[in-house]
């Protein structure tokens, strides 16, 4: 949030999230000339470029510096309490964005940490039983708000069976936090567009700096800690440098697939959860059906589908699945199907075959993960700016039905 991006939300002064207060009615009927995701998220309302939205993916490389500057003594207790009590596997839960913080921070566990790690839906977590040993499990509960009802009933359940419970958030003293043994506290303070943007960038970024943390601390071999560390304290700058580059491309890119049928993201290890933080932000900004999926979920299912109403994006950076991120864009370039992709600067086989490409200065999968969250977001957004009839701000609750819809399926403090 502009202005929050280098502090860490306290609750108490935080608006409660309530789309109609005491005047529902009116609200809804009104929710054209003033949509009600304004009055839950306490923004001002925008009718055009910079939408809050815009502006909140823009605050990320701020946020993301001070939350690296700030979790540190957060991170030491919480990697002392997970020798003390010989943690085995990390569970990691949250609805929508936070649990794909979860799945695209799982794979650096298991590299950086030698850890097993797993991504749930809170729900999922709450309603379905798994045989864990509970002593020896960490669960990390996302949830940028730390209000999310259905999170804090999931880890509230983990903890009864004896799990170590750990709140990730950008609420500080958020009911979450309340049950749980510990807590990081991300920089960011709360939306004001809505769809989360800066809670997944800052959330990610913790999660790799622990993972470091906690490999380092058990004499984890053949891991450069010191170099990993120094590529992600730069990758706010990388971001900043390249910031006008990763907007015009994203703008310009946006005016030719604003409105095809529905997209295709393909995406490997830690960058499957890349892809499906990419395709929530098609649905909740530019309203268009998107499916995230590995290469070879594409490869056995997605070939027939394909055709050149559909845009297939590849996120690439240099990794073990280059066979079938190549075959992928050999079948798409034979049918004359759109595709695109976000490469690493020296990615030369598969760059050629693409009809448009963003380039990024990071190689290690894992930490491209982070440095690529401005652009699977920004574009989605130049794509509901082209189709001119969408506000990005409020997935569609400018539209009557919509906000009676919001209204039944979010209760006031809920989020």
């Amino acid at each position: 949030m502009k202005g929050q991006e280098d502090k860490v939300l306290k609750y108490k002064e935080r608006k409660k999230f309530d789309f109609v207060a005491e005047d529902p009615t009116c609200r809804i009927e009104a929710t054209t000339e003033h949509p009600i995701m304004y009055y839950a998220l306490g923004s001002e309302p925008k009718t055009d470029h910079p939408y809050n939205v815009y502006n909140d993916i823009k605050t990320e490389p701020v946020a993301i510096r001070k939350t690296l500057e700030i979790i540190k003594d957060s991170l030491e207790k919480i990697t002392n309490e997970f020798l003390k009590r010989d943690i085995k596997h990390i569970v990691g839960i949250g609805m929508g964005t936070s649990q794909f913080v979860a799945q695209a921070a799982g794979p650096a566990f298991w590299e950086w940490a030698k850890i097993t790690s797993e991504d749930r839906d809170s729900v999922e977590c709450l309603t379905v039983d798994k045989p864990y040993d509970f002593e020896h499990i960490a669960l990390f509960a996302y949830s940028g708000s730390g209000s999310t009802v259905d999170t804090i009933s999931a880890t509230k359940k983990m903890k009864d069976c004896g799990s170590y419970c750990v709140a990730i958030t950008s609420v500080e003293g958020s009911p979450l936090t309340k049950v749980c043994h510990d807590t990081i506290a991300c920089a960011g303070g709360f939306d004001t567009g809505g769809s989360d943007t800066f809670h997944y960038a800052t959330r990610l970024a913790a999660s790799l700096l622990f993972a470091l943390v906690l490999g380092e601390k058990k004499k984890i071999e053949g891991v450069d800690f010191d170099g990993l560390k120094k590529v992600l304290y730069e990758i706010p700058d990388l971001m900043t440098e390249r910031w006008e580059y990763n907007e015009d491309r994203s703008q310009s890119i946006a005016k030719y697939y604003a409105h095809v049928r529905s997209i295709i993201i393909v995406g490997a290890g830690p960058n499957f959860g890349t892809a499906e933080e990419m395709e929530l932000k098609f649905e909740e900004i530019s309203a268009i059906p998107s499916k995230a999926m590995v290469p070879t979920r594409h490869l056995h299912g997605a070939l027939g589908l394909t055709n050149e109403k559909i845009l297939t994006i590849l996120l690439y950076p240099k990794n073990k699945s280059e066979k079938w991120f190549e075959q992928i864009a050999k079948f798409t370039q034979l049918i004359k199907s759109p595709c695109i992709a976000i490469l690493s600067d020296g990615e030369e086989k598969i760059a050629p075959m693409m009809d448009w490409v963003w380039r990024t200065p990071i190689d290690n999968e894992y930490l491209f993960a982070l440095y690529v969250v401005p652009i699977i977001q920004m574009f989605p957004y130049f794509c509901a700016l082209e189709q001119g009839n969408i506000n990005p701000d409020t997935q569609r609750s400018n539209i009557p039905k919509y906000a009676k819809a919001w209204t039944m399926v979010l209760k006031p403090g809920e989020h």
